[in-house]
């Protein structure tokens, strides 16, 4: 039956062309890097494919005009979910595809949600896709993105490694200089040099918020075996010193130190990250590259003072940066009745397209100069955002490729974050939490074998 559906499809396709073709002129459109269904066809039928994503309209619509230039026959609708709100975006856009809303290509923001929808069959495999063009991912991209089961279900989005941010007047008053490059004991030393005051107006060397991020200090700074499980997906990384090395950093800058907001603050009241860094309540902040833009002030939250940036700490001296990190997910979505369109689109915004949406790409071709100049120029205080410390930072960083995702890595961080909590908050010691982030993962894992 499919076979004749999809004869029947080629058929009406060939028909409605050389119909088309009759009447009217061939279109010529530009060429693109996917020199396909568009550019070079004549007289292309018309379509209209729907974007989700959570930005802001005028973050992507430069993207989207551009596209359209190339490809006339080609629509593309955006669609913000939930403006600046990447996990209630996917929650509607679930419910959108359980109940048949169509629509094409859309955004995934990390590797558990794209694990869940990749697995759920939710998402186009763009194999063929790619084969079709003769592309070679590597050659292309330097950012590899999470395939299952051996496929590739996304290229890559708005791209870029966690880094510290750093208040240059506060490093500038302490004496300290802005670091090309550092271990976690210097970057300790730099908090407790950097606090000062008691009680509530106490100001703070470091800052660390509430997700799993901060509980993986130093296993973020590894090539690899940067999550909770091993990369393969098969274990809890838990005997890995660096788990516990992690959770004995941030316990030692809250505890002992000082030097750090205590954990125990940071969710009782709830204290939003960029309050205590842009306030100058807090002088270093680890963070993604989200925040680059955010330095140079938002609508919100005005830039006080100038803002440099550190690489990610290394484990020890003389080791290569790395960082945890990656890009987006672009996705096309399997119910989609334009896939090859999409597709275009895709791979249109990730390469020359994302650098007109004013974000860091995954496109090796980029020029990261100009693409940090868009980023700086376009906030409405370019010159608190210290350029020269950043291009350094993204210069030195190294990002490891993407491990194997669970589908169930959701309910993995929440049982981890459990656990975590009663150690920081001093109702477990250190190795009674590792053995029970042990048993309480394993349960999560057994369950779903």
């Amino acid at each position: 039956m499919r076979k004749k559906w999809a004869l029947f499809v080629a058929l009406s396709a060939l028909l409605t062309s050389l119909l088309s073709g009759c009447g009217s002129e061939p279109k010529q459109n530009a060429a693109s890097p996917a020199n396909d269904s568009g550019a070079g066809n004549t007289a292309a039928e018309h379509v209209t494919i729907k974007f989700i994503n959570w930005e802001s309209p005028e973050v992507y619509q430069p993207a989207i005009d551009a596209f359209q230039q190339k490809y006339p026959h080609i629509t593309v609708e955006y669609v913000p979910l939930v403006e600046n709100d990447s996990n209630e975006t996917l929650k509607k856009l679930d419910i959108m595809y359980a109940s048949g809303e169509e629509f094409d290509v859309f955004s995934i923001n990390s590797t558990p949600n794209f694990s869940q929808r990749a697995n759920n069959d939710m998402l186009e495999p763009l194999d063929d896709y790619i084969a079709k063009e003769g592309l070679v991912y590597e050659d292309e991209y330097k950012a590899e993105q999470m395939k299952v089961d051996g496929k590739r279900y996304s290229l890559p989005g708005k791209f870029g490694p966690w880094l510290i941010l750093l208040n240059k007047d506060q490093l500038t008053e302490a004496g300290l200089s802005v670091p090309e490059s550092w271990t976690w004991d210097e970057f300790r030393d730099y908090a407790k040099r950097l606090t000062s005051g008691e009680g509530a107006s106490k100001h703070y060397g470091a800052h660390f918020h509430t997700w799993k991020d901060y509980l993986l200090l130093n296993k973020y700074s590894a090539p690899d075996n940067q999550g909770i499980l091993n990369d393969e997906g098969t274990a809890v990384d838990a005997d890995n010193p660096l788990m516990k090395k992690s959770l004995e950093l941030r316990y030692d800058m809250e505890k002992v130190d000082k030097s750090a907001t205590p954990y125990q603050d940071v969710i009782t009241q709830k204290i939003p990250y960029r309050d205590q860094f842009f306030q100058g309540k807090a002088s270093m902040l680890p963070t993604g590259p989200w925040m680059i833009a955010e330095a140079g002030g938002t609508e919100t939250i005005p830039a006080t003072f100038v803002t440099a940036f550190a690489p990610w700490p290394t484990n020890n001296k003389g080791d290569e940066v790395y960082s945890y990190g990656g890009a987006d997910s672009l996705v096309i979505s399997s119910h989609s009745k334009h896939k090859q369109e999409s597709y275009e689109f895709i791979r249109f915004l990730s390469t020359e397209g994302m650098s007109l949406t004013k974000q860091l790409s995954a496109w090796r071709q980029a020029d990261v100069g100009k693409e940090l100049d868009a980023i700086i120029a376009s906030t409405p205080s370019p010159d608190k955002i210290d350029k020269e410390s950043l291009m350094n930072t993204l210069s030195v960083t190294k990002l490891p490729n993407p491990p194997v995702v669970v589908p169930y890595a959701g309910d993995l961080e929440n049982a981890y974050i459990s656990e975590v909590d009663q150690y920081l908050l001093g109702k477990a010691d250190i190795d009674t939490t590792i053995g029970k982030i042990k048993s309480s993962l394993q349960k999560i894992i057994d369950a779903n074998k």
